[in-house]
């Protein structure tokens, strides 16, 4: 019972973290608006890196719900994950040129949120693998991974003029 009390502390915890850098790149974006207006291809960076903050927030707000009702945390990082992965998708398919670090860390938040939803619909993947962790936990580290990608995505948002952060 004290790791699953843990677990759900680390849930909330990331929840809160999660749409606290959610709002501060908002006023970013807000601050940079005028740079990227009318240019699809910058709003859609920009909204991508939205969600690198909002669906971890979402699916940990979610999973701290009720630790023992575990379709509550697979449904929600599922649906998650998904919209994660057809963001990324709809990214990459927006044309222009990324810089190569963009390119790298879209391709390795699709690959987490692939992972993420691989877990959702087969928790035994983390005793198949051998993790030594629970689904959740193992949900929780690639949680934690899209945070470093969306952290990195949004100052390269910053720094790279080919990467405005402005909606």
């Amino acid at each position: 019972m004290a790791a699953a009390a843990a677990i759900d502390e680390f849930y909330r915890s990331v929840a809160t973290i999660s749409f606290t850098l959610m709002g501060l790149w908002w006023v970013v974006v807000n601050a940079r608006y005028k740079e990227g207006e009318g240019d699809i291809r910058r709003r859609r960076h920009a909204y991508g890196i939205v969600l690198f903050f909002l669906l971890p927030g979402l699916m940990s707000l979610i999973s701290s719900i009720d630790s023992e009702l575990t379709t509550l945390w697979r449904v929600a990082f599922g649906i998650c994950g998904a919209a994660g992965i057809l963001e990324v998708v709809l990214f990459l398919q927006a044309g222009g040129t990324p810089t190569a670090q963009a390119m790298a860390l879209r391709v390795a938040g699709l690959v987490v949120y692939v992972l993420i939803v691989a877990f959702a619909i087969r928790p035994e993947l983390a005793d198949d693998l051998s993790l030594g962790l629970d689904p959740r936990e193992a949900e929780a580290v690639l949680l934690g991974l899209l945070l470093l990608v969306g952290a990195n995505l949004a100052w390269l948002g910053l720094i790279e003029p080919s990467e405005t952060a402005g909606a």
